[in-house]
């Protein structure tokens, strides 16, 4: 039953092991029945309601097949008839799901279920069974399955460094919007289950299977899905994704399908629809009884804009929609700062980490803090004492863990520098089987949010005893390296080192600071401690700029990938209420690369090192495979023979060249959407792994045969896992670490927390945009990249798309064509105290496969001074873009009007060679390129050109 009082926190429980192959009941999860009403929260007339109302609309058999059981799984595993893997629903084609079979190679085919009748009540992340199929499989069971896509009651609609180069921001399924098909198509051909407008999530709707039939005659082959694998879900392993919290919206339950205007939950009503923000899970129905109407206060007028936990508790055969209950209070408002954030640590699974450590472990920690402090002068005879080198932090202005130190010694007989990193020793505090250790296991990473952090360890550990601090004695695991002065070269003779010590930070410096420096500005020199002067302090600094400059060229010339990313920091410091109140763009200038170099050797270093000794086999590193070779080719094929760019995909340094070739060409805009466009060619994520004799090691976008995170133990588990490693070789042990099938499945944790906290901020990031647009009371005006168009033709109108990559947001986006008022009343676009206009464009005009002509009037409705404005691939365009007050919060995405105030004041920031885009160029006859025709289409003489510049 609904339950109201939970607290929202709900008590953490262990991550579940990792199913065991040979136990049947791993691979095969029981269908949880759904929960019926207790009896004292049921009035009787509603229970006899229920029956009634059962009784008349329970189908004469099921919508979905019956799971299979136990035995049949285990017999299908064996002789291979089935395959096991997770579900993921794609977030553009919301009847689309993809699984990849469990131990498949990483460029193998996914299997496609396609409508909900094949997914068969699995939802996103499910552990599922598949049986693969030579084709779709064609709907079958008379009317209760042939409605089973449209809703029974409440209708359907429709490093931390650079070795992180390969994030897109939406899921891996969802090809990129220059990938996509066809640009003009009929309804019958044209995917209904595509968004209609990604960033006006009213205008969403989840596919019919009615649709699907009637786009593919009833063989449910849709365009394009070409050699695809197919397959249907014959039973649940893991109901990882159902029973998941999921943030939902809450509406009366119309039976007609429809949203009821009102709002208002009446007397009669037994059911509430629960709508998730995540689009690929689905409507779930609540049942009315005393709890929900208590705290809901209902009968009455629900708040479409409040945020509520809700979790499935079963999904019978013979019903179209899960059964679920309330799982906590309401988080507030779409659009409130606290809730937006609440909302993104429970979609992404995160919320567990917003909760106090437990005393038991916060009393441990105390312990571990008074003997640390008591011993730490015998604990200092133990080790290589450097309390006395000049060694410095730089930071983030910031940061409160500093968990990395430097230092740099000129060798000038022999022209070299030796470097040292020195690491917060965070394992010799943090022992396998404490508290602490535990709680670090579960947690793997700290969560970082606008205004402030959810740290991995407690503050005790991390922001006092472990962190970095100045002129405060610390221990550190240090990684001693030397470099040729010319070149930059790691020299191998000697080879690098490792030691534990002890150290004392005599200066604390952030970016800003020792950029200021470098740029020869002069800055209220910081504290300098242990007898050394400012003076010195910069002389490092400028002997640190010169041979790590020649590192990272050395680097990127030898076959590295780098990829920008760009990223918005809002202030909130002046802020009462913490929403922000301005932003700048994150930079990454040579203060950066500076530490982003010299961390990038340390864990190169320790990584092979690691892979090279008696412990490979428990050496935790860190790995990014090549790109998918399909997508990959598909963008150099667009790049070169449909562009005419100069493209080169060999490897990561070919790549990185031929993106500095477009930047220096083209400028910052337009090489910042090709490198974006690079990472969502079927770039892979890094992940962390076990080392063995037959894993890749190799790390594509570095091009490093090794690497591992050694440099952040504070923030980051793996990190901890390497160190007692590397502990284990200096001291000749045996033990104190994990081994195995613990530390793979302890890996395979900190990937998935790793990939769900990338998910967590860039949700956040986005929420924060609008929340800050809101505040202001203003547009954002900014840059857009044309990415492709498409064109739909439906009975009574046709509508068209253009996407659009801004790099300012570092986000590809769909902007909607001559939108109406009605569709623009569904956008909810926010203009409260904004004084600006919307100006729409007259007509639109699709010429080729890469050309749009949009045709502008002016405000006053002259027509004479109407003008045309070409759309090609990579036009650099001025774009707008305007908070909604929609759930989940979102934007909208519009082309400027060339008669808009801010046309000419944006249009001026983007070359001219970047703002004319390209030509699309496609093969013809005897392989001779054929230039589209920018007036093919047209049935009448158009006017001269007038929009130029």
């Amino acid at each position: 039953p609904p339950s109201a009082s939970a607290p929202s926190q709900a008590p953490r429980a262990p991550s579940p092991p990792a199913p065991a192959p040979a136990s049947a009941a791993s691979w095969l999860g029981a269908e949880a029945p759904a929960a019926a009403p207790e009896e004292s929260q049921e009035r009787p007339a509603d229970r006899e309601h229920h029956k009634k109302r059962d009784d008349a609309q329970r189908p004469s058999h099921g919508i979905f097949d019956p799971y299979l059981d136990e035995d049949a799984v285990r017999q299908g595993l064996e002789d291979g008839s089935l395959v096991r893997g997770t579900l993921r629903v794609s977030t553009s084609k919301l009847g689309t799901a993809h699984v990849k079979a469990d131990g498949a190679r990483a460029n193998d085919r996914d299997f496609l279920v396609k409508g909900k009748l094949a997914r068969n009540r699995a939802c996103h992340m499910d552990v599922v069974i598949i049986r693969p199929l030579a084709a779709p499989p064609r709907r079958e069971g008379g009317p209760a399955a042939a409605s089973a896509d449209e809703e029974d009651d409440a209708g359907d609609d429709d490093d931390d460094e650079a070795d992180d180069v390969a994030h897109g921001d939406t899921d891996e399924d969802e090809e990129p919007g220059w990938m996509q098909r066809p640009l003009a198509r009929t309804a019958a051909e044209s995917e209904s289950d595509d968004e209609d407008v990604v960033l006006g999530r009213a205008l969403v709707k989840e596919p019919s299977s009615t649709a699907v039939e009637a786009r593919t005659n009833g063989r449910g082959v849709d365009r394009g899905d070409g050699d695809r694998r197919f397959a249907k879900v014959v039973a649940i392993a893991d109901p990882k994704g159902s029973k998941r919290v999921i943030v939902c919206t809450l509406h009366p339950n119309e039976r007609s399908g429809c949203d009821r205007e009102d709002a208002i939950v009446r007397e009669t009503d037994t059911l509430l629809k629960a709508k998730p923000t995540d689009k690929r899970m689905p409507w779930i129905l609540i049942q009315i009884n005393d709890v929900t109407r208590k705290v809901l206060d209902i009968p009455g007028k629900l708040d479409k804009y409040q945020l509520w936990p809700v979790q499935m508790i079963g999904w019978k055969g013979s019903s179209t929609l899960p059964i679920g209950r309330l799982k906590g209070q309401c988080l507030g408002k779409a659009g409130d700062l606290d809730a937006e954030e609440r909302h993104a640590l429970i979609e992404n699974e995160l919320d567990c980490h917003d909760v106090d450590f437990e005393e038991d472990l916060l009393t441990e920690v105390d312990d571990i803090v008074r003997v640390a402090q008591g011993n730490f002068d015998e604990e200092v005879g133990r080790r290589m004492d450097l309390r006395n080198k000049r060694i410095f932090t730089i930071d983030p202005a910031t940061a409160r863990d500093l968990d990395d130190a430097i230092h740099v010694d000129l060798d000038e007989a022999r022209q070299e520098v030796e470097i040292g990193v020195h690491i917060a020793d965070v394992a010799h505090f943090v022992k396998p089987g404490s508290l602490a250790d535990t709680e670090a296991q579960f947690r793997t990473t700290s969560v970082y949010l606008l205004n402030r952090v959810l740290p991995m360890l407690p503050h005790a550990l991390c922001n006092h005893l472990c962190s970095l601090n100045p002129n405060e004695p610390k221990l550190a695991f240090s990684a001693f390296f030397r470099l040729k002065l010319a070149t930059g070269e790691l020299i191998e003779d000697p080879k690098p080192w490792f030691r534990k010590t002890a150290i004392s930070s005599v200066c604390r410096l952030n970016y800003d600071e020792v950029q200021e420096v470098l740029d020869g500005k002069t800055i209220e020199p910081p504290p300098v401690y242990g007898g050394y002067t400012w003076e010195e302090i910069k002389k490092d600094i400028f002997l640190l700029y010169d041979v790590c400059g020649k590192v990272r060229t050395s680097r990127f010339s030898g076959g590295a990938l780098s990829i920008s990313k760009v990223k918005m920091i809002f202030h909130t410091r002046e802020s009462e209420d913490g929403i922000p109140t301005s932003y700048h763009l994150e930079s990454h200038s040579a203060s950066h690369w500076i530490i982003e170099e010299l961390m990038l050797l340390a864990n190169r270093c320790v990584a092979k090192h690691l892979a090279h000794s008696r412990l490979s086999d428990s050496a935790v590193l860190r790995k990014h495979e090549s790109p998918d070779p399909d997508k990959s080719s598909k963008l150099s094929e667009m790049m070169k023979e449909n562009l005419g760019l100069d493209w080169d995909a060999f490897n990561a340094g070919a790549i990185y060249r031929s993106c500095q070739a477009i930047y220096r060409k083209y400028g910052a805009i337009l090489g910042t959407c090709v490198e974006m466009m690079t990472m969502r060619a079927g770039m892979k994520q890094a992940e962390y792994f076990v080392y063995n004799d037959e894993a890749d090691p190799h790390h594509f976008a570095l091009d490093f045969d090794y690497y591992t995170h050694f440099t952040s133990p504070i923030r980051r588990y793996p990190d901890v896992m390497v160190h007692r490693v590397l502990k284990a070789l200096l001291f000749d042990e045996d033990d104190g670490f994990q081994t195995g099938e613990d530390a793979e499945m302890q890996v395979v944790k900190c990937n998935d927390k790793k990939k769900a906290t990338r998910r967590c901020s860039e949700q956040l990031d986005r929420a924060v945009f609008c929340i800050y647009l809101r505040a202001m009371k203003s547009w954002f005006y900014t840059v857009g990249t044309v990415l492709g168009f498409k064109q739909e033709y439906n009975e009574d109108e046709e509508k068209g798309m253009v996407t659009v990559y801004c790099s300012q947001l570092g986000r590809e986006s769909k902007a909607l064509l001559c939108a109406g008022k009605a569709e623009l009343d569904q956008l909810g676009l926010f203009n409260d105290g904004v004084d600006d206009t919307l100006t729409l464009p007259e007509t639109w005009k699709f010429c080729s496969r890469g050309l749009v002509e949009l045709e502008w009037v002016p405000p006053n409705g002259d027509v004479s001074r109407r003008k045309r404005q070409p759309l090609k691939m990579l036009s650099c365009v001025p774009i707008v873009i305007i908070p909604t007050n929609s759930v989940p919060i979102d934007y909208a995405l519009f082309f400027v009007s060339p008669f808009h105030p801010k046309f000419d004041e944006v249009n001026r920031k983007v070359p001219q060679s970047a703002a004319e885009g390209f030509d699309w160029l496609e093969g013809g006859a005897d392989g001779v390129q054929v230039l589209h025709d920018a007036r093919a289409g047209f049935t009448e003489p158009r006017p001269p050109l007038v929009l130029e510049d």
